[in-house]
């Protein structure tokens, strides 16, 4: 079979078989904003030097070799973005309310760099908290002075009570903007559903409970399925408002404990259970399909007693239900505890796993300081070569059309590689980012090798680097579209022997 046709035969393999170099994971960091943890930095109040800020860190990512990053843009009922009917976050100007100055936006800012760099944006939303503290100082248009019967107050913070209808409308309702007016690749929720429990203390939520429970339906069903009825209306306001819009969800590591379901419960013996603390249902809502992933927050070593990551890891992997799993690493610890063999351990086991398609990173700041070395590490050896993001084909299943016109021609000393778009796809969805691999004769699936993809871009020509200038060598171009859908090839450019040699 000659090499061109075999490259078509076996084009279509998602993951690289060499375990240590997929061809496709998730490589995600989280920004933080609340309390200023990653982004902007404490009392960094001039939206010029905040968004100098950001190109540094997007671009420490981005060589690091990330594709995706997961911003925090609410964090307690405000917005770090113009177009919400929330107030501006004080994490950007010291008051809650006060707009950017300079004025900007930081979400089409950010939006507008992370693409600028082939890296998806997740817009990352707080679901529950109204407060940070009793001490917030609340503009005169936040939801607790517009509509304080919605929440209560829980260890000096207040909380949205989604047993209130309202309140679920009003959470959907804010994502549904925020998709709209945004080109946004992903909306993201953390493991904030109730809050986490406190010794001592209780949710004043018995006279909802009483209003809305079903007959005989304890308080803690009801609880679960106030968030159940959440999570499918944010679901279906996403799929209704951008189809192709992801909707992921990162929640506590441990659904329930074997001993406590020992059907469908994890191999943990102790420490919160999301299911049954939090009343998250994680493992419904990525069976019923509302949401496009799970990223489980594993935030303990290999060695812990009652809750080892690789167990847990196996566990999510098993109760995937065909959809990606990211797992969350905690590298803040880091900067206590771990050495960076640990977060490799883990990174070797996950990789091992084939329904965890990639890892997201807590928090940006210990990978973008090189915590210990690990930025270090992940640059140069777990992702050493470019990685794209799996693609989702139950939201989008049509490729791009192959380039045309592909040609390598040499000028003065210089080879170059240009290409033009192809014909429209299906789906009229242009390509986002082009793909060139260096290939050789006779190779096997030179494809499915993520060390043969050499460039990663939106331009249509590229320089080839002349290492790559030898007999025998090929260079072939795909298009990707924002899904990463990617086509089939464009014609296969040959070194010509006589011109090199």
């Amino acid at each position: 079979m000659r090499v061109s046709n075999l490259i078509l035969a076996l084009f279509f393999s998602i993951h690289s078989l060499a375990a240590q170099s997929p061809k496709r994971e998730l490589r995600g960091v989280w920004v933080a904003t609340v309390q200023n943890i990653d982004w902007p930095s404490t009392r960094n109040y001039n939206s010029i030097k905040q968004r100098e800020e950001f190109i540094d860190l997007i671009d420490s990512h981005h060589q690091t070799g990330m594709n995706a990053i997961f911003v925090q843009v609410r964090c307690a009922a405000d917005a770090l973005y113009a177009k919400s009917t929330e107030p501006w976050s004080a994490y950007l100007s010291g008051f809650q309310g006060q707009a950017p100055s300079p004025y900007y936006d930081p979400m089409e800012f950010m939006i507008e760099q992370s693409h600028e760099r082939g890296m998806e944006f997740h817009a990352w939303l707080n679901l529950n908290r109204a407060t940070m503290s009793s001490k917030t100082i609340l503009s005169s248009d936040h939801l607790a002075r517009r509509h304080p019967e919605w929440l209560f107050s829980y260890h000096g913070q207040l909380i949205l009570n989604f047993g209130i209808p309202q309140v679920r409308h009003y959470i959907a309702e804010l994502v549904k903007n925020l998709v709209k007016n945004y080109d946004v690749d992903g909306i993201h929720f953390d493991d904030y559903f109730y809050p986490y429990p406190v010794k001592g203390a209780s949710i004043p939520d018995e006279k909802t409970y009483q209003q809305y429970k079903f007959p005989e339906e304890s308080l803690a069903d009801w609880r679960r399925r106030n968030v159940n009825m959440l999570i499918q209306e944010i679901a279906e306001t996403v799929k209704s408002t951008k189809p192709k819009v992801k909707f992921g969800i990162s929640p506590f590591g441990i659904w329930r404990h074997q001993s406590i379901d020992q059907e469908d419960g994890s191999p943990t013996r102790a420490g919160l259970q999301s299911y049954d603390d939090l009343f998250a249902d994680t493992e419904l809502w990525i069976r019923k399909g509302w949401v496009d992933y799970l990223a489980p927050q594993l935030y303990w070593g290999t060695t812990h007693k009652v809750a080892p990551y690789k167990a847990l890891a196996t566990w999510w992997n098993d109760h995937s239900f065909d959809r990606p799993i990211y797992i969350g690493h905690a590298a803040y610890h880091l900067s206590d505890l771990w050495a960076p063999s640990e977060l490799a351990k883990q990174l070797s086991i996950s990789r091992g796993l084939p329904k965890v398609q990639g890892a997201i990173y807590f928090s940006s700041r210990q990978v973008s300081q090189n915590a210990k070395g690990w930025r270090d590490s992940l640059r140069t050896k777990h992702f050493e070569h470019i990685a794209l993001v799996p693609p989702m084909l139950w939201l989008d299943s049509i490729a791009p059309t192959a380039p045309h016109q592909v040609s390598l021609t040499k000028q003065k000393d210089q080879w170059i590689l240009r290409w033009k778009e192809g014909e429209p796809s299906l789906d009229n969805d242009p390509p986002r980012y082009y793909l060139v691999y260096r290939i050789q004769k006779d190779e096997i699936e030179p494809l499915d090798k993520a060390e043969n993809m050499i460039y990663k871009g939106s331009d249509k020509q590229i320089i080839i680097d002349s290492k790559w200038i030898k007999s025998g060598t090929g260079f072939v171009v795909t298009a990707l579209d924002r899904l990463h859908n990617e086509s089939i090839p464009g014609t296969i450019q040959w070194i010509v022997p006589n011109v090199v040699e």
